[in-house]
């Protein structure tokens, strides 16, 4: 996988066609605005808060903070400006940096600014393990994933532990077989209900399924597959909450045997747990939205 070709997609399409479409859909609304809320990547709609003189709140979607790069972006965000009409580069964090991320879930090659808004995410339910698995590769890869969900389908089915795999709306569960006992196969599951009822969680590396498993308590595989994935990977590998496996060589019994471990795994699970709390200790959500609600009414 090219990290950095994934790394060269924000400049070329985020803040290039992606962005002059959002900004153009964004302004039609803004003559009732008082703020803009977007988040890291949608530079459209910072260069239209930009060009309307509103105050934007960015917020972070990238848990790992590699993706967005200052020397990466800056030419295309000059572009941008130009194509907007403004006499100068609009700031891509812009007027407040909100990161619901514990800072230790960033890579440190990438540190947040010192002026950053941390924030805290909706805690969800208590951790309550109780050895089930639960699956899932998201809506965009699991149709880009090849046989994995068939590698990790076999992989399951070998282990004595509830299991429940989402496919997404564009696969038909039939597709997959009938299933031992243990194993359900659907196109969407309750995963803020699921997750932290389970001792390990699969999934393909985004973001939210990393803070989600965390919330949950539970330790993680990911199969990282484009986009923010590798870097997400390297922050559990670093961290010790999980494993890496290759989406595209990863064998059913690997899986089998690196579900098996973690399930056992305390050191892993105590290491979920100690990153939980760092997330929990986050300052509130209100604090965050009387900073925004200050930019607003200093902008009127």
């Amino acid at each position: 996988m090219n990290r950095e070709a994934e790394v060269d997609v924000v400049a070329e399409y985020f803040a290039g066609d992606a962005a002059r479409q959002s900004a153009d859909a964004v302004e039609k609304e803004l003559p009732w605005a008082d703020v803009i809320v977007c988040d890291e990547l949608d530079f459209g709609a910072m260069g239209a808060g930009a060009r309307a003189g509103l105050p934007v709140v960015v917020v972070s979607v990238i848990a790992s903070g590699a993706l967005v790069r200052d020397e990466r972006i800056s030419g295309a965000l000059e572009r941008l400006g130009v194509a907007l009409g403004l006499a100068q580069q609009f700031p891509h964090r812009g007027n407040l940096f909100v990161v619901p991320f514990a800072p230790r879930m960033r890579d440190p090659k990438f540190p947040a600014p010192s002026d950053v808004a941390w924030m805290r995410p909706a805690e969800g339910k208590d951790p309550a393990p109780n050895g089930s698995v639960v699956a899932t590769l998201g809506t965009e890869f699991n149709t880009e994933s090849g046989d994995l969900f068939d590698r990790v389908l076999r992989a399951l089915a070998g282990l004595n532990a509830p299991t429940v795999v989402a496919v997404g709306r564009d696969l038909d569960p039939a597709r997959f077989g009938r299933q031992p006992p243990h194993e359900r196969v659907e196109r969407y599951i309750d995963l803020e209900s699921l997750i932290p009822q389970a001792s390990v969680v699969l999934h393909h590396g985004g973001s939210g399924l990393f803070m989600r498993s965390v919330l949950g308590g539970a330790s993680q595989i990911v199969f990282p597959m484009g986009a923010d994935r590798p870097f997400t990977a390297d922050r559990v590998d670093s961290l010790g909450i999980g494993r890496v496996l290759d989406p595209l060589s990863a064998t059913p019994d690997l899986i089998r045997d690196a579900v098996a471990a973690l399930r056992d795994d305390g050191t892993t699970r105590n290491n979920v747990l100690a990153l939980r709390s760092d997330v929990l200790g986050l300052p509130d959500s209100t604090i965050v939205v009387r900073r925004v609600e200050t930019l607003a009414d200093n902008a009127r």
